[in-house]
């Protein structure tokens, strides 16, 4: 049995380092709640230059400095041990592998795949891979996985609260795992 997982904003808690990032580039004082879309260049009305620009600069600090997501950890590992493979599909350059691979072993997050598609588009590798769920909290993906025949866990956070989704959305890794032991018993 194989997941896929997210990792930013699922497992990675890189969204305040985000807001803070662009905050301080556009000057504004927006908090999470305040971010209701996805796209930081039109929450920030900046272009895809300047949000690029922006993260070359600051993403690798952005990405060592991420906490973990509460519980993502300890449940992640139960269904490691539980049999499930678990594969890290993050739309990250590959240019941050390595230092994607040490955030990951020094947070504990066992994982059998690590795949940096630099895309949002994760369809394809996660027909290939055969994953059960994926575990995703771009509203935008989640559409796409979905209409593609992936079962997704909508992962809840400001930026997909106000979109319309039929599936399965989840506060916490808690409930995420309760909703994959629940119908793999």
């Amino acid at each position: 049995m194989r997941i896929g997982i997210d990792l930013d904003g699922t497992v990675a808690d890189n969204f305040d380092l985000l807001v803070d990032t662009f905050n301080a580039y556009c000057g504004k004082l927006l908090q999470g709640k305040d971010i209701k879309q996805y796209s930081l260049c039109k929450t920030y009305n900046i272009s895809e230059q300047e949000f690029n620009e922006l993260m070359d600069q600051k993403e690798e600090g952005i990405i060592t400095s991420s906490p973990l997501i509460p519980l993502a950890r300890e449940k992640i590992n139960r269904l490691v041990e539980e049999g499930w493979e678990v594969h890290i599909i993050t739309a990250r350059h590959p240019k941050y592998k390595e230092i994607t691979e040490n955030w990951l072993q020094n947070k504990g997050i066992p994982y059998t795949g690590l795949h940096l598609l630099n895309s949002h588009d994760k369809l394809d590798l996660c027909r290939e891979l055969e994953v059960r769920y994926m575990v995703e909290d771009n509203i935008h993906n989640a559409y796409q996985l979905d209409d593609g025949g992936v079962n997704v866990i909508l992962f809840e956070a400001p930026h997909n609260q106000c979109w319309p989704w039929q599936g399965i959305r989840c506060h916490s890794w808690a409930e995420i795992y309760r909703i994959i032991d629940n119908r793999y018993k």
